[in-house]
C-alpha cells in the first residue's frame, strides 16, 4: 500500500468513522468474534487460578495500556517515567504496571485517559490481521494481542482517580456555561 492509498484511507475513516468501522467490521467472520470473545473472558478468568497467570495472560495488554500513559505523557511534556510492569501488591489488590510523571489537573486528563485509544487500535489490529491470518499461531498471536489490546483500553481506577480532578472541573465549567448562555 502506498503513502497515497494509507493517506486516503486514514481521511475516509476520520471522515466517515461509523461507514469505515462497519465495513472494517465485515472483514471478521463468526469464528473471529467468538475467538476475541474467548480470550477476553479467559484472561478474566486467569485472575481466580492465580495472579501470575492474570499477569502473564494480560502482559502485552498492560504493556500497551503503560505505553499510551508515557507516550501522551511525553507528547505533553510532563517527564514521564520508563514504565513500570513488574506486578505489585498494594493495599488495594495488584497493580500491574505503572507510569509516574509531573503534570496539573488539565494535563493530566488526557495521560490517564490515554488507553481509551487502545480500543480502535485494537479493532484495527484484529480486522487488518486476523482475517488473512490463518488458523495457526500466527492467527492466535494476532487474535491475543487485539484483545489484549482491547481489555487494556479501559481506565484502571487510579486512572480515573487521576482524571476525576480535571472530569470535575469541566463537567462544573459546562454547567456554568450552559446556565449562564
Amino acid at each position: 500500500m502506498d503513502s497515497s492509498t494509507a493517506g486516503m484511507m486514514l481521511t475516509d475513516a476520520l471522515a466517515h468513522p461509523l461507514a469505515w468501522a462497519s465495513a472494517r467490521a465485515q472483514a471478521l467472520g463468526a469464528r473471529d468474534w467468538l475467538v476475541l470473545g474467548g480470550i477476553l473472558l479467559f484472561q478474566r478468568l486467569c485472575v481466580h487460578i492465580g495472579m501470575w497467570a492474570y499477569c502473564l495472560a494480560v502482559l502485552p495488554g498492560t504493556a500497551l495500556h503503560e505505553a499510551m500513559h508515557w507516550v501522551v505523557a511525553a507528547l505533553l511534556g510532563a517527564k514521564p517515567t520508563m514504565p513500570n510492569l513488574v506486578p505489585q501488591r498494594t493495599a488495594l489488590g495488584w497493580r500491574l504496571g505503572s507510569v509516574r510523571f509531573q503534570a496539573g489537573y488539565l494535563r493530566s486528563l488526557p495521560i490517564a485517559l490515554a488507553p481509551v485509544a487502545l480500543a480502535p487500535l485494537a479493532f484495527w489490529w484484529a480486522t487488518t490481521f486476523l482475517p488473512g491470518a490463518g488458523s495457526g499461531a500466527v492467527y492466535w498471536l494476532h487474535a491475543w494481542l487485539a484483545a489484549s489490546a482491547f481489555g487494556a483500553s479501559v481506565p484502571s481506577t487510579q486512572d480515573w482517580s487521576v482524571a476525576a480532578p480535571a472530569l470535575l472541573a469541566a463537567a462544573v465549567m459546562g454547567v456554568v456555561l450552559w446556565v449562564v448562555l
